[in-house]
């Protein structure tokens, strides 16, 4: 009998927690437990004996942390699989007892996302080799984000109907997975998705946590509900990661939980057989209660009521003018906020602020740049690094920034820590830009949805394989990337590049303008910004003996010609102000709207 038509008339008890509780029996083993599929068979088989002859009717494979992160050998990927789903087979036969087997995949998260093809690559692969020996019910467990889940999930659907798909997300206590998302938004969108069976929440919190977030919610479907939480919180202990034993009172908050429409309970880490054996003896006959089922709220579409004229201009073709300030070093901000008053009013349609260029620290730009957005009233788009935040910095971040009325940002991965910096300064990384920016698109699905945000990303050019580059302009575009900056513009070759990725895009480019303001500077730039190539043609139009009128007078007429080379191929002007020299930027403005409004 397929799951699904079992749970139309019963509960179902899951087992608990493999990778705890085989550490708990073999704590000098270390390494990961899904290796002893090969080198320690029959633990394994012990393990799955007892969680069944504890009462549960469904066990995992061991399989979990089976993926490209730890298992970088395909083949070794798929024997694991293998043999993990024949592991578990072996002890439901001997058992003799009626016991669903699901072929188990942990979370697909990764901080750095992966190109869509490598993941479904790695993932399909894995999903013949269970199908192969007989695995028909597919777990995805601890889920942190949607990415690729779609495309899986069609994949096995496809390859045979009767397949049956499990899924779970990890929250924290808030209600929020590691990506981002919310509770809410995985009740509608997966209570309501066909190509699902089974879905709910597992790991992150304990029994306790979830019951109070089941209490708050309403469902969208009668779909069944899984719910596997931790036996409580971990701690360290002499360097071991332990799990207070505490069965009965999680025994007794699971039987509220299933009160609330659960359907599926089990457990996750730190849960043992004696957790499963006190829910089977005190619910185990039980039949599943209805849920509290209501419509999906239309208030959480996204609207993008984002006002800026920057915004307006991308959705109707007209040219938007981006101007780049650097934040202080220091705690002076008169100069930043006098050139912001100037970029106001000069009709400057965005304000963007760096974050630390270089790894060399400067004034916050999401503070400043709020304060500068509420005194001078010209919107503004603070750089976001991922060199200096983690996920709890950058999801705060956004939060704050959100609340001081900044819509706009520029995701970047960030420039790394200077190698003379690095034996005290720490680079974080946790998420690359892409990452980051699917983040915000989750935000922007619940939490943003009645005024989201909008961000861009940082377009290098310069790459040897315009089709890498292309791939991952693409990428980000998928996770709700609206808009690229790119690398300062100079040659022919240089607009040409941007014009070539902007057809195999289709991308709004906001084409990037350096003004060089002196012999001096033409030939720094020249000789020691890495990626930027200046034509010889171009540092010719300085010379040593230029007074700073003259030089900033070819300043501007060489940036009115890239304007007017590049018109046709961006969508406006990214206009990086030199040594705070934003009247030379006006004057730049002015000259492009003179000649190309």
């Amino acid at each position: 009998m397929k799951i699904t038509e079992y749970l139309k008339q019963h509960i179902l008890i899951t087992d608990g927690a493999m990778g705890t509780y085989y550490n708990k029996c073999y704590p000098l083993e270390g390494g990961l437990v899904e290796q002893a599929v090969l080198t320690d068979p029959k633990r394994i088989v012990r393990i799955h004996e007892e969680y069944i002859e504890a009462g549960a009717q469904l066990i995992r494979t061991n399989s979990f942390a089976v993926n490209d992160l730890f298992f970088s050998d395909a083949n070794q990927r798929n024997l694991i699989a293998k043999k993990s789903f024949r592991l578990a087979m072996e002890a439901v036969e001997a058992s003799g007892k009626d016991v669903y087997v699901a072929a188990d995949f942990g979370t697909l998260f990764h901080p750095v996302m992966q190109d869509l093809e490598q993941l479904l690559s790695v993932v399909t692969s894995m999903v013949d080799a269970f199908y192969e020996v007989g695995a028909r019910i597919f777990l995805f467990e601890t889920q942190a984000d949607t990415y690729g889940l779609d495309e899986i999930f069609t994949y096995i659907k496809e390859k045979d109907s009767e397949n049956e798909i499990i899924l779970t997300f990890s929250f924290d206590k808030n209600g929020y997975t590691k990506g981002g998302l919310s509770f809410e938004r995985i009740l509608q969108q997966y209570g309501t998705d066909p190509k699902v069976d089974v879905y709910g929440v597992n790991c992150g919190m304990d029994p306790s946590h979830i019951k109070d977030l089941m209490e708050q919610t309403t469902f969208y479907s009668d779909k069944p509900w899984m719910v596997l939480p931790n036996a409580g919180y971990p701690y360290i202990l002499r360097g071991q990661t332990l799990y207070r034993e505490s069965a009965d009172y999680f025994v007794s908050t699971m039987e509220k939980v299933l009160d609330l429409g659960a359907n599926v309970v089990g457990g996750c880490c730190g849960s043992t057989p004696e957790y499963i054996r006190k829910m089977v003896e005190r619910f185990g006959k039980r039949r599943p209660m209805p849920k509290d089922i209501g419509d999906i709220p239309t208030s959480m579409t996204m609207e993008g009521r984002t006002l800026s004229s920057f915004w307006k201009k991308l959705g109707t073709g007209e040219k938007a003018f981006v101007v780049e300030l650097d934040p202080p070093f220091n705690e002076d901000i008169s100069k930043v906020m006098q050139g912001a008053k100037l970029l106001k009013e000069a009709k400057v349609d965005l304000l963007t602020l760096s974050d630390s260029p270089l790894g060399r620290t400067r004034m916050d730009p999401m503070l400043l740049g709020a304060k500068i957005q509420k005194e001078s009233g010209i919107f503004v788009m603070p750089h976001v690094a991922c060199r200096d935040r983690n996920l709890i910095s950058l999801r705060g971040m956004l939060l704050g920034s959100y609340v001081n009325d900044i819509r706009h940002f520029l995701m970047v991965t960030g420039d790394p820590v200077p190698a003379a910096d690095r034996s005290h300064v720490t680079s974080v990384f946790d998420y690359n830009s892409i990452r980051f920016m699917n983040m915000a698109k989750m935000m922007n699905s619940d939490v943003f949805a009645k005024d989201t945000i909008v961000y861009g990303g940082a377009l290098n050019y310069h790459g040897r394989n315009v089709e890498v580059i292309a791939k991952r302009m693409q990428l980000k575009m998928d996770q709700g990337c609206s808009y690229f900056l790119t690398q300062p513009v100079y040659s022919q070759e240089d607009i040409q590049r941007v014009a070539q990725l902007k057809e195999m895009t289709g991308a709004n480019i906001i084409a990037g303008i350096m003004p060089l303001v002196s012999y001096k500077n033409a030939i720094f730039m020249t000789n020691e910004m890495p990626g930027i190539h200046i034509p010889d043609e171009i540092v010719s139009r300085y010379h040593p003996d230029m007074t700073r009128e003259e030089a900033e007078d070819v300043a501007v007429s060489t940036s009115l010609d890239i304007a007017r080379n590049i018109a046709g191929v961006c969508d406006g002007y990214y206009l990086m102000t030199p040594f705070n020299r934003v009247t030379l930027i006006v004057k730049i403005i002015d000259a492009i709207r003179d000649e190309l409004a």
